[in-house]
């Protein structure tokens, strides 16, 4: 009886595996051939009303169903709002291909499209054949007519106010977080959409276990621009000096392997080094480690004008990236960066310093020349599977930084500073989860010698510092239903020159998610000593964030937390030493214990379908220090003394972001602002001096294109700041204003370019400068040559004034700007 029931199971089970029915198939664009996301794909019997089966179709348009019946009656059925419904038979063992026939239709006077930019879960898609232009020549170009996006002078991007943490081609990291190798030089006309990642968990294995608020960037490109070289060769010459641009670049996108090889040099001004700044990674989170700590620094060069307008550079920026997709889950990544860089500068300034008893001033003027040679080697091995997780980050670095400054005032003085720091860094991160709990052990070991030198008219001193830092630690992660709880241990060590010190760690941290909530709490205890120096803490810094997502468009947060941390190594050094021909500092080997209590509120609404992004945020802040900076000023000579006094600070600030896109005026609005105070006190002749600042800022920016053959762009910065320094001195308010104004427009061959720049700026009570700039540029595009005629200060202006405030001080100065410049350039593009 046995053996037939057995037999009777079998056959009972042969014949539902007999009937079960596997359906395959790609849907696509039928005019473009691309594939069709999210379409929405059933299984129908003929006269039934309801499917037996449904799907959505993948980012590669295919999709697969399971049958557990099969009759010639059944019909797949295929929509998508935008295109006209398809149904078709279905082929027994046959991948069904279907094309969709896009469709633009009335209902009551309201015109239906695809749309541009559509929600998904986490992640916004942007279809960037809806905002590209012919005038768009990089991805950059595209990133800014994004609604929501937002990429800054300096190419950092942001999203709904945030910086993003990754940014990724085709779900790969080619540059290790320079992503403006990739933004600056990938051609705009190869990308098909953009993909912006909320809530994005790089870890496959904790991605079900540790939520994070971490915004990422996926660039996917078009089928014809994969698995294929493409890149541009230009090179220009110009007058008002012999100018020289050069730049070439190769790109080769895949979804195995991706490489980006990048030269460019000129001495026109184009600050090509931002190129070579890491924008995603921040701190020891990924593997990085605390700041690295030095004495002395170059001279920088600020102004609020364009880089451009200022910066009198040579510069030659040489980059290489290549990364392989070893198997489904490994991939090993190489980077090489390599910078020459000098620049120079003639400025000049007048300081005041704002005392308990009366007002110093100090006038100078300078000739500053710097050269910077730059090089790194990077690699990275990465398996990033559900069940594990390995990265091994390697890095080996070198910076030579010399500056040579002839400074007049007073005196004649001749000041030379060296900062060169030689640096090897490795980060190991393990991670391995079980059915019950994941075990996570990281690594990190870092070495830097920074042997700085500074002389002073032929007074040298030298501050030699050699740091070999460590962090290891061991992580005990376990997930029961919707509360996620994970231990930390670990240990640092910093072996230095100055003061040997250590910390041990314990950070227990728990995450609620309930459906619509998520509540992280952390409770980190910290132990540091320096032995040598008498430094011993235990510190508790509690961190309580909440989060509640009431819907796809509203998002609520709010988030408290108290920080104790301490000042560097560099704080330990027992005597006084320079920082500049002026300036002095007095540590008096006090290590400052600083104590800070933060909260926020913050708001976020997003609305794919009508294009509008807005957020709001309320910061406060309250700072505690056992240290207070004592300025004493004799001589011309400016000295900051360490005291160990208690002393506070506090601030607080609302921060927002308004975006919105108007889908039928190609137009982008956005508007970013900002308002807060800070206050905190310094000492000045044995009494403490308070000051406060008060500041506003407001930038909106409108990018418009109503047709293929014009385009215009304006942007602002307006700016109000306001001092006050003790009880009796009130610095006059400054108003400092940017207004930018692109125009482009095609007259058939030839694209006209003309861009015009406003700055006013605050000098004093009823003093103002104005200054106006314009710069007018012929482009003509003859297959893949492009042909450029360009003139960059066409009124000619030298010289640029402004004032700032800062702490104590308040300074007017005045600075160099490039003249009037020609320059013709021919440009290919493969």
């Amino acid at each position: 009886m046995k053996s037939l029931l057995y037999i009777s199971i079998l056959l009972l089970t042969a014949c539902s595996l007999s009937a079960q029915q596997t359906i395959k198939g790609i849907v696509t664009d039928a005019g473009n051939g691309r594939p069709v996301d999210a379409a929405a794909v059933q299984i129908r019997k003929a006269g039934r009303q309801f499917p037996l089966t449904y799907t959505l179709t993948k980012a590669d348009g295919t999709f697969t169903l399971s049958l557990h019946q099969t009759d010639d009656s059944l019909s797949v059925h295929v929509s998508l709002l935008g295109y006209k419904a398809v149904r078709q038979k279905i082929t027994n063992g046959a991948t069904l291909h279907i094309r969709l026939e896009p469709e633009v239709f009335t209902l009551k006077e309201v015109e239906i499209r695809p749309g541009r930019v559509y929600g998904r879960q986490d992640t916004i898609n942007y279809d960037v054949s809806q905002f590209i232009s012919p005038k768009d020549e990089t991805i950059k170009d595209v990133l800014k007519k994004l609604p929501g996006v937002d990429v800054d002078d300096d190419g950092k991007i942001s999203y709904n106010g945030k910086n993003i943490s990754q940014f990724y081609v085709e779900g790969m990291d080619l540059t290790g977080g320079r992503y403006n190798q990739l933004t600056n030089n990938l051609q705009a006309d190869a990308v098909k959409s953009v993909q912006v990642l909320e809530n994005h968990q790089p870890i496959r294995a904790l991605q079900k276990k540790l939520t994070t608020e971490n915004i990422a960037i996926n660039l996917k490109l078009k089928d014809n621009f994969r698995d294929r070289w493409m890149g541009t060769l230009e090179g220009g010459l110009g007058a008002s000096p012999l100018l020289w641009e050069g730049t070439g670049n190769a790109i080769q996108i895949s979804r195995n392997s991706q490489s980006a090889y990048i030269y460019k040099g000129n001495n026109r001004g184009n600050d090509v080094t931002d190129e070579q700044n890491v924008l995603t990674q921040t701190g020891a989170e990924k593997g990085t480690g605390p700041s690295i700590p030095s004495f002395l620094s170059q001279p920088s060069f600020s102004a609020p004008l364009k880089k451009e307008r200022l910066l009198f550079n040579n510069v030659h920026s040489l980059s290489g990236n290549r990364v392989y997709k070893l198997d489904e889950t490994t991939q090993l990544r190489l980077n090489a960066n390599y910078l020459h860089d000098l620049t120079q500068q003639e400025r000049g300034s007048v300081t005041h310093y704002y005392q308990a008893e009366d007002t110093a001033t100090l006038a100078e003027q300078s000739s500053t020349h710097i050269r910077t040679d730059r090089a790194e080697v990077a690699m990275s091995l990465e398996n990033n599977a559900e069940s594990h997780y390995l990265t091994n980050d390697f890095n080996l670095s070198g910076n030579w930084e010399r500056g040579t400054s002839r400074i007049s005032g007073a005196s004649l003085v001749n000041q030379r500073i060296r900062t060169p720091d030689m640096g090897i860094r490795n980060y190991l991160q393990n991670i391995r989860t079980r059915d019950r709990y994941t075990l996570e052990l990281r690594s990190l070991l870092r070495y830097h010698n920074l042997p700085a030198r500074i002389l002073i008219d032929g007074d040298k001193q030298t501050l030699n510092l050699q740091q070999l830092y460590l962090d290891h630690s061991l992580a005990f992660l376990r997930k029961k239903r919707s509360l996620t709880r994970q231990y930390t241990v670990g240990i640092t060590g910093d072996l230095n020159s100055i003061r040997n010190g250590t910390s041990l760690y314990f950070k227990p941290n728990y995450q609620w998610n309930l459906h619509k909530w998520n509540l992280t709490f952390h409770l980190p205890l910290v132990w540091t000593t320096f032995p040598a120096a008498g430094f011993s803490r235990l510190a508790a810094n509690p961190f309580l964030y909440i989060n509640y997502k009431f819907n796809y468009a509203w998002r609520f947060s709010i988030h408290a937390n108290y920080n104790e941390n301490y000042g560097n190594i560099a704080d330990l050094y027992p005597a006084a030493y320079r920082t500049d021909h002026r300036h002095y500092r007095m540590n008096n080997g006090i290590m400052p214990v600083n104590r800070t209590q933060s909260y926020s509120l913050y708001g976020e609404y997003k609305n794919t379908v009508r294009e509008f992004f807005a957020t709001l945020s309320l910061n406060h802040n309250r700072r505690w220090s056992d240290r207070i900076f004592e300025q004493q000023i004799q001589d011309g000579q400016v000295a900051l003394v360490s005291h160990r006094l208690s002393n506070h600070s506090s601030g607080w600030t609302v921060k927002g972001t308004l975006s919105k896109g108007l889908y039928d005026y190609g137009l982008k609005t956005s508007l970013t602002y900002h308002l807060g105070r800070s206050e905190a006190e310094q000492l000045s002749a044995g009494e403490r001096l308070p000051y406060r600042y008060d500041f506003m800022q407001y930038e909106p920016k409108i990018i418009w294109t109503p047709v293929r053959s014009f385009s215009a762009s304006y942007q602002a910065t307006i700016h109000l700041g306001r001092s006050s320094i003790g009880t009796n001195t009130r610095l006059d308010p400054l108003l400092n204003i940017v207004r930018k104004l692109q125009l482009s427009y095609e007259l058939f061959p030839i694209e006209i370019n003309l861009s015009a720049d406003h700055y006013h700026n605050d000098v004093s009570r009823g003093k103002a400068v104005n200054a106006f700039f314009a710069d007018l540029s012929f482009r003509w595009r003859t297959g893949n040559w492009q042909f450029v005629a360009e003139a960059t200060n066409l009124f000619n202006k030298r010289q640029y004034s402004y004032t700032q405030y800062s702490a104590t001080e308040s300074y007017t100065s005045w600075i160099d700007i490039r003249p009037r410049e020609f320059r013709a350039s021919v440009r290919y593009k493969f």
